[in-house]
């Protein structure tokens, strides 16, 4: 049975269980200091994803410079991939072995279970300033309160291949569905995929956002998150024409991002919706793409961008000692001399101000990027609903492919209502 809880469900469990298991003295709460100022012996658990191919190290260099200074606390970390990685946080939380630390890209689910601290509490007030605010309010749940702070950014656009444009006879990227649509036609005619469509498992969320938002509508309908709507389905329906013409990667049902950023990086792909850390591999590995980046299409024109903060969040683990120490490798973790070097690993853009600032100067490959930030979209992550209909989604929108809109919406909303 456990198996087969939501997330929601497993969070609501193990908070239940948290209540009546909790005592009047937290576990392992009020032991003095070590000698010489340091922490008491214990131990503190990190839950990550991989970013790119040295997250784990710019982890380890961060954790090995904390034990310099706090050598009894021990730090355990778990990273995991995203394909898999929202799998592996349920596991934790239904065995109740909660990470004192989780980055995650979303947060509402377990603060409206009471399973968080409010950052603010493992977090200085100082580091807590150091974040661009902007950001920082993206961290705030809809009871107002300061539950998870951005470790990191990331701007989402359309890069085209122009080298593919060019020999297809296609003079830019479109801005418009309708020129889409047209430029599709050339570019398929040269043998070519069209447009990259991600809606596996890791990303539909993200691919359906863009094309309800291409529509003029947004997830979130009189206060409440709505799948079935008919800016949605206006969406799905340009989804689907596109998947109807042969205009995108084999089965996109089920591909993820990163396929299609190698089927583009392989020229078997003219444009998709791609990031700094995707851009980065492509410019490194892959110098002889010429590309530009614009905005994503949308059905008048309007500019669209995605906006994403991943986040830290701390769980309560009913434990003085841990939280401390979460609280002093939190304030490490944001510091100038080991953030930049963990957000440049991940390939993404930084969340404080300073480094913010400094790769403004110096950072000219992702200026696209930062001019997009001031007209992304964020998803509602602060919806304590908003992990049902991410789920659903990631579930049920690459069903597209050989359902109807309507159908795929009625699912999608189907299982957001049985999940409230």
């Amino acid at each position: 049975m456990l198996a087969k809880l939501t997330k929601v469900t497993a969070i609501a469990a193990v908070s239940l269980f948290a209540l009546t298991a909790c005592t009047s003295t937290p576990a392992g709460g009020g032991s003095a200091p070590a000698a010489g100022g340091q922490l008491p012996a214990t131990t503190i658990k990190i839950l990550a994803p991989n970013y790119g191919d040295t997250s784990k190290a710019d982890w380890d260099k961060i954790i090995a410079e904390f034990n310099k200074k706090e050598p009894n606390v021990k730090v355990e970390l778990q990273m995991e991939a995203w394909e898999t990685f929202g799998d592996k946080v349920k596991a934790r939380i239904q065995a109740n072995d909660l990470p004192d630390i989780l980055n995650d890209n979303a947060f509402a689910s377990e603060a409206a279970a009471g399973l968080l601290y409010p950052i603010s509490e493992v977090m200085s007030d100082s580091t807590l300033k150091s974040i661009e605010p902007s950001l920082l309010k993206n961290g705030v749940g809809s009871d107002g309160k300061q539950w998870a702070a951005p470790d990191i950014a990331s701007a989402r656009m359309m890069v085209a291949n122009t080298g593919l444009l060019k020999a297809a006879g296609v003079a830019e990227a479109p801005k418009t569905w309708a020129d889409l649509e047209a430029d599709c036609a050339k570019i398929v005619a040269t043998k070519v995929a069209c447009y990259g469509m991600p809606l596996g498992k890791e990303e539909a969320q993200v691919e359906s956002s863009l094309w309800l938002w291409g529509a003029g509508g947004d997830w979130v309908k009189d206060g409440t998150l709505v799948a079935d709507q008919p800016a949605a389905v206006e969406g799905f329906t340009e989804i689907k024409k596109l998947i109807d013409a042969k205009a995108t990667q084999a089965d996109p049902g089920a591909s993820n991002r990163q396929a299609v950023a190698d089927a583009f990086n392989q020229g078997k792909v003219a444009m998709y919706v791609t990031h700094s850390g995707l851009m980065a591999t492509t410019r490194k590995d892959f110098s002889s793409i010429k590309y530009s980046l614009s905005q994503i299409p949308s059905k008048d024109g309007s500019p669209v961008a995605f906006g994403v903060t991943d986040f830290i969040l701390a769980f309560n683990n009913k434990d003085d000692n841990r939280k401390q120490a979460t609280k002093e490798f939190l304030d490490l973790f944001y510091s100038d001399a080991m953030y930049e070097g963990w957000y440049k690993g991940t390939g993404l853009l930084p969340v404080t101000t300073s480094m913010i600032t400094a790769a403004k100067a110096s950072d000219a490959d992702n200026k696209d990027f930062y001019d997009s930030l001031s007209y992304v979209k964020f998803n509602p992550v602060s919806d304590p609903k908003w992990d049902a209909l991410k789920t659903a989604l990631q579930g049920t929108a690459g069903t597209i492919q050989k359902d109807t809109p309507e159908n795929v919406l009625k699912a999608v909303q189907s299982q957001l209502d049985a999940a409230s």
